[in-house]
């Protein structure tokens, strides 16, 4: 086989080769999402604390009628 002849055949494998894993990509991208996913998620921890509610007062006034 001539030089050129060997390079024609390289390319054409080349071109083979990345159009297989383009599609391949393509196809598994999807699924392979789904068994990646986490399906825990994780929540930023706040530096400051948060505000304490503020409490309301038994009302003793609730069982007398008025």
């Amino acid at each position: 086989m001539a030089f050129k002849d060997v390079l024609s055949l390289c390319g054409r494998v080349g071109l083979i080769v990345a159009a297989f894993a383009f599609v391949a990509g393509i196809v598994a991208g999807p699924l392979l999402e789904r068994v990646w996913s986490s399906r825990v998620t994780v929540t930023q921890n706040n530096d400051t604390a948060l505000p304490v509610a503020p409490k309301i007062p038994a009302d003793s006034q609730a069982g007398k009628p008025g």
